[in-house]
């Protein structure tokens, strides 16, 4: 008879669920491609965390965010086809406050936004390992007071960065442009190359970032592609593409995911020893 396998230790992370609005019914959903890129290349163990309605006061809902991130090693904002409403990040009650409005299928998702300016608060009291992805890569700048530009297409940029709805929808996750990746950077030293060829599906994007902010990777036209805070050694690093897609066949974004889990497995020995 054999003993127990010998499982490698794991950490466990938060994953932002987003709100969806069907046959006029709310439900949280999350796309199962995050998932397996996290515990297939990270690997860590999730948790999803379910939007919020703001039925609660601002105060209450960090407060009951923080006993459940004492419990997690990392923070990974998803994508979504939503845009944010940056008032929720700028802690307009009229915006925080739930609406009949709240929910614009492929539009808006107020609860998610929520949900992320209550967490990403909380991850950075915490000095929490966080990853940000496409719609979660541009809720960390915004969480920081910089400016979203709402469409990219307005601003007349040689290059396209929403998706071709014409094609499958596995193909609109294949590279569609290339970024250079800022000398000297977290990104750089992860990747050691100076242009990376990215996927791209975003209307809304960003060209400056604000104090406390690094630019990590910039596409010709000067929409920043990469993020990382400045105010802290942990992992807290987004990017504006999707590497989960078609994390399977590409080493960067496996080499990210595992840079992630590492710095959540740093963070949970931490955690342990002052505990």
């Amino acid at each position: 008879m054999t003993g127990p396998l010998h499982e490698p230790r794991r950490a466990v992370v938060g994953v932002t669920a987003n709100r969806q609005l069907l046959d006029g019914v709310h439900r949280d959903r999350l796309r199962r491609r995050y998932i397996e890129a996290l515990e297939r290349h990270g690997p860590v163990e999730c948790v999803i965390l379910p939007t919020l309605d703001g039925d609660l006061p601002w105060e209450v809902s960090v407060s009951r965010l923080r006993r459940v991130l004492a419990r997690l090693d990392g923070l990974v904002l998803t994508g979504d086809e939503s845009n944010l409403d940056p008032a929720v990040f700028a802690g307009e009650q009229r915006a925080w406050s739930r609406g009949a409005d709240d929910v614009i299928p492929e539009a808006r998702d107020r609860p998610r936004d929520r949900l992320s300016s209550a967490v990403l608060t909380v991850a950075l009291e915490l000095d929490m390992p966080v990853l940000g992805i496409c719609r979660g890569f541009q809720e960390m700048s915004v969480h920081r007071g910089g400016a979203l530009h709402a469409d990219l297409k307005a601003l007349g940029g040689a290059v396209v960065h929403s998706e071709n709805p014409d094609v499958p929808r596995d193909q609109q996750y294949l590279p569609a442009h290339g970024v250079r990746v800022a000398a000297g950077g977290w990104l750089a030293s992860l990747v050691g190359e100076v242009e990376l060829q990215v996927n791209s599906l975003h209307n809304q994007g960003i060209t400056a970032v604000p104090p406390g902010v690094r630019p990590e990777a910039v596409a010709q036209d000067g929409v920043i592609e990469a993020l990382s805070y400045t105010a802290s050694d942990t992992f807290q690093f987004g990017v504006q593409w999707h590497p989960e897609w078609h994390a399977a066949n590409d080493a960067t974004s496996q080499k990210l995911f595992k840079a992630f889990a590492d710095a959540c497995l740093v963070y949970q020995a931490k955690e342990r020893e002052s505990a």
